[in-house]
């Protein structure tokens, strides 16, 4: 079969992969230059747009636990090298506290400050222990239609941790965490929080690059989709040059408030499914400045750490240690902390689309799962299991199974 895949990102190529595996004819249509999606690795698929810098490193998708089975089954077919990462944390509230984890103890503390920063921790695990226990039992469905907000009511350190987590995970701005779907947020934070990490060797664009050594499909890159139409048991897709081209079958792998632009002929139940989803544009920054770990007494930073500031929560992530660099400067990538970084030590400056994960927008994800195939249209996206980028693989492999089988 003929089959057309828009977008590029994780989902879409994984989805192309396996489908040409299986002997379809596969395009992949991207309207950006380059693939990726979130994927964005500095040198690989996207260059320095501020500073010079010649090393590899990551401005999206960062690490993976080693609890995403699909995924590292995925890297072992393609014969990707991972390597394990040491996971570190803390958080630096605006009125001076701050609370380190285990491994950022061990790095900067000594004597008797170790103590204090110990007694701190283990009185906020405590907290998110009770919380994980509470959680761990409950039956699946009691989770549908509930914000996080639902189950961490309180303004306290244990919730905000909790929901700084899924701003991480999700790139979601700390204030629109309340609304976040807990049916996405608990099982993420339940499943994914205590286990071993890991880092692909060579920067997260190497798997794509992987998959095209092996595809031997169709890619075009920088094509405009003005819209697709299904009818006669064929797909039709139309660009924006005015050029026409006829699918059998058509994967939407694109975040999915873009769906309803793309579909010429979206049914009343595909206009349900897909209204209330919004486009969230997430910037990060990848940077050279130490002094926002200077001021705070830190020497060696976690993997990632949390910052209060004027304007609300932000992320830092430390790139030397997720992308395997031993020596100096060192590079970091900051999500929301742009009053605490000076210019002159930006080297990229990258923007995410990504969806808003709202209770509203989820309300419908399940449908969405079961309808895939209806006229010969299928989605996939990490938003359709865990928003991160074991959901992503599911999806694809999700898809391809339900072409193959059609």
């Amino acid at each position: 079969m003929k089959i057309a895949i828009i977008g590029g990102g994780a989902s879409g190529m994984v989805t192309a992969y396996l489908l040409n595996k299986n002997g379809h004819e596969v395009t992949v249509l991207e309207k950006q230059p380059i693939l990726g999606g979130h994927i964005r690795t500095l040198n690989k698929n996207v260059q320095p747009n501020q500073l010079n810098c010649d090393q590899t490193l990551e401005c999206g998708v960062l690490e993976f636990p080693l609890v995403f089975h699909n995924f590292i089954k995925l890297m072992q077919e393609l014969e990707v090298e991972l390597e394990a990462v040491d996971i570190g944390s803390a958080l630096f509230l605006q009125d001076g506290r701050r609370f380190l984890s285990a491994l950022l103890i061990r790095k900067n503390c000594t004597g008797i400050q170790s103590l204090i920063e110990l007694f701190k921790l283990n009185t906020l695990y405590a907290g998110a222990a009770k919380l994980w226990r509470k959680t761990h039992f409950i039956p699946k469905e009691n989770l549908f239609n509930q914000p996080i907000s639902q189950y961490l009511p309180n303004q306290c350190i244990r919730n905000d941790w909790l929901k700084l987590l899924a701003m991480y995970s999700y790139s979601m701005p700390f204030e629109l965490i309340d609304n976040c779907p807990v049916e996405l947020v608990i099982p993420t934070l339940r499943d994914y929080i205590f286990v071993k990490w890991v880092r692909i060797k060579g920067g997260v664009y190497s798997y794509i690059e992987k998959i095209l050594a092996r595809f031997q499909g169709n890619i075009w890159l920088n094509v405009k989709v003005s819209g697709i139409s299904r009818q006669n048991n064929a797909v039709q897709i139309n660009l924006s040059d005015g050029v026409t081209h006829l699918f059998d079958k058509v994967v939407l792998a694109t975040p999915p408030d873009q769906v309803m632009q793309l579909l010429s002929d979206p049914t009343n139940a595909e206009i349900k499914r897909f209204s209330a989803w919004q486009k969230n544009q997430a910037k990060t920054v990848i940077h050279t400045d130490t002094s926002i770990y200077n001021r705070q007494g830190i020497k060696q930073p976690g993997e990632f750490d949390f910052f209060q500031t004027e304007q609300g929560w932000g992320y830092n992530a430390y790139l030397n240690q997720l992308c395997g660099i031993t020596s100096p400067p060192e590079y970091n990538l900051a999500f929301n902390l742009d009053n605490l970084i000076a210019e002159d030590k930006i080297l990229h400056i990258q923007s995410h689309h990504t969806p808003l994960y709202t209770v509203e927008s989820f309300k419908y994800r399940n449908e969405i799962i079961s309808s895939n195939g209806e006229n010969n249209t299928y989605h996939a996206g990490a938003y359709l299991a865990d928003g991160l980028h074991e959901g992503a693989i599911i999806s694809a492999i999700r898809v391809a199974q339900l072409i193959r089988n059609s």
